[in-house]
C-alpha cells in the first residue's frame, strides 16, 4: 500500500460514486507499502478503504473479485470487497481502476508483538484457506513465480540507478545460485494461496485474527509457497529465524490440516524462493523514483537477503527441523 497517485477531492468523490457512495466526509491517505495508491475514507457514516490498482489489468482485478466472493461464501475472515454499481468487483474512475473495501475491524500487530501463540493462530488460518481451496475453480498463475524472479536476478546483474553496487556484488553469487536451484522446484500440491501473508496483512482482536487483508497477490500455486511466505514473515526476528515461532506456525497449520508429504518436502525450496523473490523485488523497487517517505516508505532488501542466506545455510533438513517437520504433529 502507498500513495503514488495524488487524487483531488473531486476524483475521490467520483470514485466513490461508482460504488453508490456520496462524497466523503473525511479522507486519510495510507502510505504503507509500495504497490498501490490507497486511502481510508469516511462516507455515509461508515469507514471504507479505497484502492487505486496501480499497474493492474481488469483480468487481475476480476480474479481478485472471484477470490473475495469465494472467501465471503466460505465465511473466511477477510475485508469485504464492495461491488460497483455496474456489478463488477472494480470501477473505472478518471481512467483508473479502483476497488473499494468495507472497513475491517481489528488492530495490526507491531513486529515485536509477534509471539509463538499468534504464529500458531496464523498457521491455523492458513490451513483453513488451503482446505477451502479445493472448492475454488478460478485460476491465475503466480505472477511472481520462479521465471519472473529469474528475470529479476538477470536485471539486477546488469545494474541500475539506486543500486548499492558493492553490497549487491557480494550478494549476487547467493542470488544467482538460488535462482538456478529454483529452476528445479519439487512438485507439490497446489491450490488457492494468499501469496503475501505478512504481519501487516493480518488484523487482530485480542489474540484472535479478525481479518486477512490484501488478496491482490492471491493465485493458484503450491501450498508450500504460502507456507514459505508465512515462515519468512512471521518467524524472523532479531536477525535470525526464531525456532519457537517457526514451529508454532507449522504446528497451528498441522493441527487443522494434514501436512502432505509433497508439501513438507517442497517447503524448504519454496521458502528460499520466497526469500529470493522479496530480495529481488526490493532491490528493483529502489531503482524507481522515490515518491517520498510520507507517500511510500522505501523497503530495505537486505533483511530478505539475510533470510535467504540463513535458509540456504540450514539446508533442507535444517529447515524441516526449524519448523518441526522432523517431529510428529
Amino acid at each position: 500500500m502507498a500513495v503514488y497517485t495524488v487524487l483531488s477531492p473531486a476524483e475521490i468523490a467520483d470514485a466513490l460514486a461508482r460504488f453508490g457512495l456520496p462524497p466523503p466526509d473525511r479522507v486519510v491517505p495510507e502510505p504503507k507499502g509500495y504497490v498501490n495508491t490507497n486511502h481510508h475514507v469516511w462516507a455515509r457514516g461508515e469507514r471504507w478503504f479505497l484502492r487505486v490498482a496501480e499497474g493492474k489489468t481488469e483480468a487481475e482485478l476480476r480474479f481478485e473479485g472471484e477470490v473475495h466472493a469465494f472467501l465471503a461464501q466460505a465465511r473466511f475472515p477477510a475485508a469485504r470487497l464492495v461491488t460497483a454499481e455496474d456489478g463488477r468487483p472494480f470501477a473505472v474512475s478518471g481512467g483508473r481502476l479502483v476497488m473499494l473495501f468495507a472497513y475491517a475491524p481489528g488492530e495490526e500487530l507491531a513486529e515485536d508483538a509477534v509471539t509463538p501463540e499468534r504464529c500458531r493462530a496464523v498457521g491455523d488460518r492458513l490451513a483453513r484457506l488451503h482446505d477451502l481451496s479445493e472448492g475454488f475453480t478460478a485460476d491465475r498463475p503466480n505472477p511472481f513465480g520462479q521465471a519472473r524472479v529469474a528475470s529479476w536476478i538477470a536485471e539486477i546483474r546488469r545494474g541500475g540507478p539506486g543500486d548499492d553496487r558493492a553490497e549487491l556484488a557480494r550478494a549476487l553469487p547467493l542470488l544467482e545460485d538460488e535462482s538456478r536451484r529454483a529452476a528445479q522446484l519439487p512438485g507439490a500440491p497446489r491450490g488457492l494461496v494468499h501469496g503475501d501473508l505478512f504481519v501487516d496483512n493480518v488484523l487482530w482482536i485480542g489474540e484472535r485474527p479478525s481479518a486477512v487483508l490484501d488478496w491482490e497477490m492471491a493465485c493458484v500455486d503450491a501450498f508450500a509457497w504460502d507456507l514459505g511466505v508465512a515462515l519468512c514473515a512471521w518467524a524472523w526476528g532479531d536477525g535470525a529465524f526464531d525456532p519457537a515461532r517457526a514451529s508454532a506456525l507449522l504446528a497451528g497449520y498441522r493441527a487443522r490440516r494434514r501436512m502432505d508429504p509433497g508439501t513438507a518436502r517442497a517447503l524448504p525450496a519454496y521458502a528460499r524462493l520466497v526469500a529470493l523473490r522479496f530480495t529481488a523485488s526490493r532491490v528493483l523497487a529502489l531503482r524507481a523514483p522515490d515518491p517520498g517517505r510520507e507517500r511510500a516508505p522505501r523497503k530495505d532488501w537486505r533483511p530478505f537477503r539475510d533470510r535467504l542466506a540463513a535458509l540456504a545455510a540450514m539446508g533442507d533438513a535444517g529447515v524441516a527441523a526449524l519448523v518441526g517437520l522432523d517431529r510428529p504433529a
